[in-house]
């Protein structure tokens, strides 16, 4: 069986390493982990022994997510394959994404070097779409031979049907995620207040980069019918709440970001047999079809938003349909044990 040094300052619990990591072992891979989240130069140094202790003992190496800043440092160090899980650019998440900085400023050219070197010194990258792909071979220059699109998944140990929760006895849809410009909080927010005499309720799981901006908006409309739960929530806490609620919310701004990114909560929401409501955009119409495994609406939209909540909850054979059609498809498509069979074959190609 292969064996995978998986190596970096990568938290084990995100979705997408947590998925890749169980799924790789379900396998019967062997996971030799090399991390260290050391602030500052200190992490460097751990993790140069830490992986002295173990660079014979490894056929591959890759770097979890994030892993950006480290893949050059891991491909000086190590003298196997070095796959670098990029899921997207540093360059998406913070450019793009957050606009943490402008895109000709001196900290967004070093973004995007940071993304262009790493993309030159590993052997491999794994990027969550075809339309990442893409991005990557025009805004990195990366050669497609080297970029592999392996999708995130969602860790079934996490999310799975549970027939024990019932569902609330007032319709209602569940957000789960960060408030960021892509998530298009501000337009559920805004379909909530046109539903507030449609006895259905919204329930909104997150908080994050535009915490005041949502919370100012709540404030305006003081819609009847939402609730926030902003605590930090375990997996099992998220799943029960999520399963209570009788559709899942996805992203809903009209923001480039969309065009190329799948959510966490896309496949969480099929694991758990939840109709899954989303902008049409064409990173998620890679895996989704708008009528037969979701439902998709006009981004930046909140009355078509409103409109298409108002519709499933008037035709529930509909919408256990679009349920049980996206169960099917992760079944298929998006276990860990499925997506890590895909990576396995890609290691072993690589080695």
């Amino acid at each position: 069986k292969i064996k995978i040094c998986y190596f970096g300052i990568f938290n084990p619990d995100f979705s997408r390493n947590k998925v890749y990591i169980s799924g790789l072992k379900a396998l019967g891979a062997q996971i030799i982990e090399c991390r260290d989240r050391s602030g500052g130069l200190l992490k460097y140094w751990r993790l140069l022994k830490k992986h002295r202790a173990i660079r014979k003992d490894y056929d591959v190496m890759v770097v979890g997510y994030p892993g950006q800043i480290i893949a050059v440092f891991a491909k000086f160090l190590s003298k196997k394959k070095v796959v670098l899980d990029a899921l997207c650019s540093l360059y998406e998440a913070e450019v793009i994404s957050r606009n943490s900085t402008r895109r000709f400023h001196l900290r967004g050219i070093k973004i995007w070097l940071i993304d262009f070197f790493a993309y030159l010194f590993a052997d491999m990258i794994l990027v969550e779409t075809e339309a990442q792909k893409q991005f990557f071979i025009k805004k990195f220059f990366v050669n497609p031979a080297k970029i592999a699109v392996v999708y995130t998944g969602a860790d079934n140990s996490l999310f799975y049907l549970d027939s024990s929760i019932k569902k609330r006895n007032k319709f209602t849809a569940v957000f789960r995620g960060r408030f960021l410009p892509e998530a298009g909080v501000d337009v559920i927010i805004e379909a909530v207040k046109i539903l507030e005499d449609k006895d259905v309720d919204i329930l909104i799981i997150g908080s994050g980069l535009l915490d005041k901006e949502i919370n100012a908006l709540i404030s305006t409309l003081k819609p009847k019918n939402l609730s926030v739960e902003s605590r930090h929530l375990s997996f099992g806490e998220i799943r029960r709440l999520m399963l209570s609620c009788h559709i899942s919310l996805g992203q809903f701004a009209d923001h480039e970001r969309l065009d190329r990114t799948i959510p966490h909560k896309a496949f969480e929401s099929l694991a758990l047999g939840l109709p899954y409501v989303t902008a049409r955009a064409k990173g998620i119409s890679e895996i989704l079809r708008d009528g037969e495994n979701c439902f998709m609406t006009n981004p930046a939209d909140p009355k078509d938003l409103s409109d298409k909540i108002l519709y499933l909850k008037n035709n529930p054979d509909l919408m256990a349909k679009i349920g049980r059609n996206g169960y099917d498809l992760y079944n298929k498509k998006f276990r860990p044990d499925i997506l890590a069979k895909k990576i396995i074959s890609l290691l072993e190609n690589l080695i």
